[in-house]
């Protein structure tokens, strides 16, 4: 197959001619006058639900929010868990092994929990444990684990981190009242990633600096959700500049996608509305709802260059999990790419060369 149009990667953008099947296999420079952009594939490394259904509620349901979050853009994803028990989770999670191949745009599972501060849930159920690594093992028998959320002031932390190393498996420090001497030591010999950044993580204290400290100054990696609510601008602004591979994700619940109104997630009483969502007669927000194309165009409206905003959607995702095969348009990659409109508006997804209905 061949698409003509304006190619936007990380580092470049230019009028082209892309020939793909399965995987991109030329791409040329052309001349001409075309609205469409050609974009790489969105990278989500946070998702908890969407469109009615929740990771915790298993295999099923993972496989309709993926394809809700596909129609969406984002042609690479990784289903998160919440803190629970393991028996739950593990009955989330079953069926992964045997039915992934089906699924082009699970890439992998993260675990957001149970090894968090229980003084730093945020919308998390209150059912934290000690870092276990037979957790971790009966889980990796059934599922892909990639990415595990911890809070590295908990007793055992360092025999997990250092088990997860050995596994390949990514370590993100969230939910966490960590100090900032905390982190740095792992940070010294340890690839860190932080898990929304800013959200549920001490802080930035002049005098008693955090994990958001430790991420700014020394992180390389961090997850941040852009929805307008979790973060304000000058602050996005500010970890775009700290932190060289900031992506961002959308942390999105099962009602991502549903019209306003009251709800249930993680066993706790939610409100929809206005853009957000928060625990019923609080202002903590319960995850979000905003899906990755919204996030393109908050980016933009961010003063983000349109490669910028590629980057921050795509291509630092990608790099962060060593996936070589995605968050670029370039020759032997994946065919995942997206076709907006002179507006940056979402109008087609392909998935391995082949359009998805939308």
């Amino acid at each position: 197959m061949i698409i003509r149009g304006t190619i936007i990667n990380h580092n470049q953008s230019f009028k082209g001619e892309m020939v793909f099947n399965e995987m991109i296999e030329s791409i040329n420079n052309i001349d001409g006058l075309y609205e469409d952009y050609i974009i790489p594939g969105f990278v989500d490394l946070h998702c908890h639900g969407g469109n009615g259904f929740e990771v915790m509620e298993g295999w099923n349901s993972i496989t309709e929010l993926s394809k809700y979050h596909l129609l969406h853009g984002t042609t690479s994803i990784a289903p998160t868990t919440w803190t629970e028990t393991l028996d739950k989770t593990y009955s989330a999670l079953k069926g992964y092994n045997e039915e992934i191949d089906n699924y082009k745009n699970i890439i992998g599972i993260h675990l957001e929990g149970p090894f968090i501060n229980p003084n730093k849930l945020g919308a998390q159920p209150p059912k934290t444990i000690k870092p276990d690594i037979k957790f971790l093992e009966e889980l990796m028998k059934i599922s892909n684990v990639r990415i595990v959320t911890l809070a590295p002031e908990l007793e055992g932390t360092e025999k997990i981190i250092e088990f997860l190393h050995q596994k390949k498996i990514n370590i993100q420090f969230g939910h966490s009242l960590a100090e900032y001497n905390r982190c740095i030591k792992y940070m010294d010999d340890y690839r860190i990633g932080f898990t929304h950044l800013y959200n549920a993580m001490s802080g930035n204290d002049h005098r008693n600096p955090g994990v958001l400290a430790a991420a700014l100054n020394k992180g390389d990696f961090a997850e941040i959700i852009f929805d307008k609510h979790h973060v304000s601008t000058p602050s996005f602004q500010i970890a775009k500049k700290s932190i060289p591979f900031l992506y961002t994700i959308t942390d999105s619940i099962g009602v991502s996608g549903l019209k306003d109104g009251e709800y249930s997630f993680a066993g706790a009483e939610i409100e929809k509305q206005s853009g957000m969502v928060k625990i019923k007669g609080k202002n903590t927000l319960a995850g979000s709802i905003v899906t990755m194309d919204k996030t393109f165009l908050n980016l933009l409206e961010a003063n983000c260059t349109p490669q910028e905003a590629v980057s921050l959607t795509s291509y630092n995702a990608s790099k962060y999990l060593n996936e070589e095969s995605i968050g670029e348009i370039s020759v032997s990659k994946k065919a995942n790419f997206l076709i907006l409109d002179k507006n940056f508006n979402l109008k087609s997804v392909y998935l391995n060369g082949k359009e998805i209905s939308r």
